[in-house]
């Protein structure tokens, strides 16, 4: 299986969501994409960009570097993502 099923925890906006994400892109073509997808689902109330958010993985509290794929990370099915 090429995806992972993650939850992503936005404590700011006091929401979490699951996911599928593929496990072949690097972590800033995620992260974008997660932005803008919760920039879109909060009527526009989390407009922030790429470089200032971090993401987390609850279960380590490693931050994911954007250049690493996340087959290459610690992401694994069920992991939690903080953004920050």
């Amino acid at each position: 299986m090429n995806k992972y099923l993650v939850t992503v925890i936005v404590p700011i906006i006091e929401t979490e969501y699951e996911i599928y994400i593929p496990n072949n892109k690097k972590i800033g073509t995620i992260k974008t994409l997660l932005l803008e997808s919760l920039n879109e689902l909060v009527n526009h109330t989390f407009a922030k960009e790429t470089k200032e958010v971090r993401m987390i993985d609850q279960d380590t509290g490693i931050e994911l570097e954007n250049n690493m794929y996340v087959k290459d990370s610690v992401l694994k099915n069920g992991s939690k993502i903080i953004i920050m």
